[in-house]
């Protein structure tokens, strides 16, 4: 992906938040602007990263807010002043999220963090990005066992059963938004709501979840 030329960070309050500070003393284009200014004034200008405070809905338990969905449809965005508890960050990899700066990190570390994600590169941890790897590898190795047989009961939807099936098959979200021909905003809702219902964690959960129900 292409670097980011501007980096606005969003608040609750009009005074200069900390990370608003921390980006202008490594000569990053900031603007802070309130949750208010942004949700409703309209179009956002390319190649700008959009900071977005998550601090108090528990991702896991309410999947993602509708604001957040909102500005994913939007722009770029990445997670600050965020709780570890909170969210997984390999949701937010999926998601498509830039990156998640945590409440408790040290300022070296946020600095770290913006400089990495305006260069255009996601930023998370590299023991995220391992597992994460692994998991697709894991993926791809039950991809290639028996076809998946979902279970028979009225736990998912047909099309929530359909986008398992292509998920096994490999698909990513924007295959099978063409697949289905949905909006891929759809398929991430849909993925949530079977997230939810199977109180898998990711993709492979999802599969190995499949292969003991059935």
């Amino acid at each position: 992906m292409d670097k980011f030329m501007k980096l606005i960070v969003l608040t609750e309050q009009d005074a200069q938040h900390s990370l608003t500070f921390l980006a202008r003393s490594a000569g990053i284009d900031v603007e802070q602007k309130t949750k208010l200014d942004i949700l409703y004034s309209g179009t956002i200008k390319a190649r700008t990263l959009v900071a977005y405070p998550y601090s108090t809905i528990d991702w896991n338990k309410h999947g993602l807010s509708p604001e957040l969905e909102y500005l994913l449809q939007k722009t770029s965005v990445c997670l600050f002043q965020t709780e570890r508890l909170l969210v997984n960050a390999q949701q937010a990899v999926f998601a498509g999220l830039r990156g998640i700066i945590y409440r408790d990190e040290q300022p070296n570390r946020i600095l770290t963090a913006l400089k990495t994600m305006m260069q255009g590169e996601l930023y998370y941890a590299r023991t995220v990005m391992s597992e994460l790897l692994d998991e697709l590898l894991q993926q791809k190795r039950l991809e290639k066992k028996a076809p998946l047989c979902l279970p028979d009961n009225n736990l998912l939807t047909k099309q929530e059963k359909r986008i398992i099936q292509l998920v096994a098959e490999g698909a990513r979200n924007k295959e099978i938004a063409e697949n289905l021909e949905i909006s891929a905003h759809t398929v991430k809702a849909h993925l949530a709501s079977v997230f939810r219902k199977t109180q898998a964690r990711n993709r492979v959960e999802l599969l190995r979840w499949c292969n003991v129900v059935k």
